[in-house]
């Protein structure tokens, strides 16, 4: 069921998974790239809300996926320089 998926991989779940691109789905079927993922506080993507929909999906290993990406950007965001 697994496709190849873009290294390195920072988490992989059930159906999900983080990598260097973004959120993976494991079946090659979904990528979102993390330019796309937005904050918790930004409110929910439009994608998310569909794919949560979608037949099939596993919501928990989705809503895993997105809190680890969202962890690992911000991570990857450098900190604000002080004076």
């Amino acid at each position: 069921m697994s496709q190849d998926l873009a290294q390195p991989i920072h988490w992989q779940g059930r159906q999900w998974a983080v990598t260097a691109y973004g959120i993976e789905a494991l079946d090659g079927m979904y990528h979102v790239p993390f330019s796309e993922i937005p904050q918790a506080d930004d409110g929910p993507a439009p994608w998310l809300e569909a794919l949560r929909r979608r037949y099939g999906t596993d919501r928990d290993d989705l809503d895993a996926a997105l809190k680890v990406a969202r962890a690992v950007l911000t991570d990857a965001t450098p900190a604000p320089m002080g004076n």
